[in-house]
């Protein structure tokens, strides 16, 4: 499960950062306010405005050979690379070209958003740092600078500042409980775990009612194998968030872990009640109904997981298992069949 809230986040992250990198072509100074003059320079800016990248690239790395030390040529160079996403090439054009830029030009502005974002992209966190701090003081609205910045706090090691971030993002203030719970969160995500329990107990030193913060440290236990723990954060989450579905879902899948199945069942089933369209507690509780033997449960809960999610390869193994049960050995081996399709799908794609 930390394995798909890690590429899920990933994920998100990328998506975030895409907006970003379409505005290397959308946000780009008009022709009039352009610092750049020569007709070549102009003719290259307007085919990256025009989204022909690879013709502007050409242009340039022409004008470049005779022009080496151009800090024109260098920043479309630098902007041209960007959009491409080959982000080696956009550093080493841009970096030089900034310094040379009047620091109240858009272009600088464009240079250094441009720079902190191919900086951390390379995993050159340190080296990022300093032009997204720059680029989110100027622009302290782009949501997608902060998000970027205070990961690259979390990865460095520095949780104050990253709270500072994501609480100007999430517009709550940085000594809040709910600026530590957020916080948590997004080291979670980061596999800063360590860090975060830190900030959760904090958020709950602040405020003992947090919704949330008991579920994430429940998880945490959990994933540390600490399943006893886990099921008492999760107990103590839902008694101050009671409509709270994954909590149930969380605690239900706990005891299964102990094989509690009895257990189990309760906290599954308002799981269902209270999000009855997310596939995971049908799953586990389909699960729950096999180990007892119920083997009608068993299907038809099952079934209506898959209905929900087709693709699951967990919901299908366990399907097959109650079939082949159930003395129907036919639709099992369809079953077992199309769960080693979809594993050996999801493994390609890692």
């Amino acid at each position: 499960m930390y394995k798909l809230c890690f590429r899920i986040t990933l994920l998100c992250f990328l998506l975030a950062v895409s907006s970003l990198i379409a505005a290397g072509q959308t946000e780009q100074p008009a022709p009039a306010e352009l610092l750049f003059r020569t007709p070549a320079v102009v003719q290259a800016s307007e085919l990256l405005r025009a989204g022909k990248t690879d013709a502007a690239l050409e242009m340039l790395l022409g004008q470049a050979k005779s022009d080496p030390e151009n800090h024109e040529i260098k920043y479309l160079l630098g902007l041209g690379y960007y959009q491409k996403a080959d982000y080696t090439r956009a550093v080493e054009n841009l970096a030089p070209a900034v310094k040379q830029l009047p620091r109240d030009s858009p272009q600088y502005r464009q240079g250094v958003q441009m720079l902190g974002l191919s900086h951390y992209l390379l995993g050159h966190v340190k080296d990022a740092l300093p032009y997204l701090e720059q680029f989110s003081a100027w622009s302290p609205e782009k949501v997608e600078i902060s998000y970027t910045l205070g990961l690259s706090y979390i990865q460095t090691r520095q949780p104050e500042q990253a709270r500072a971030a994501f609480a100007r993002m999430f517009k709550v203030a940085p000594a809040s409980a709910a600026a530590y719970l957020i916080n948590a969160q997004m080291m979670i995500r980061q596999r800063f775990e360590e860090l975060a329990e830190t900030e959760l107990r904090q958020a709950l030193a602040l405020d003992p009612k947090l919704p949330q913060a008991n579920f994430l440290l429940g998880e945490l236990a959990i994933y540390r194998a600490d399943i006893a723990l886990g099921i008492e954060l999760l107990q103590k989450e839902i008694a101050v968030n009671p409509a709270f579905g994954m909590a149930y879902y969380r605690l239900g899948e706990a005891y299964t872990r102990q094989l509690k199945w009895d257990e189990a069942i309760s906290p599954l089933q308002k799981s269902i009640w209270l999000n009855p369209y997310f596939s995971g507690p049908y799953i586990v509780l389909g699960k729950v109904y096999l180990k007892k033997v119920d083997l009608v449960n068993a299907e038809n809960i099952l079934r209506r997981a898959l209905q929900m999610d087709p693709n699951n390869y967990s919901g299908h193994h366990l399907l097959a298992q109650v079939l082949q049960q159930a003395n129907r050995p036919d639709e099992a081996r369809k079953e077992f069949a199309l769960a080693e399709q979809l594993r050996g799908n999801a493994e390609r794609e890692k």
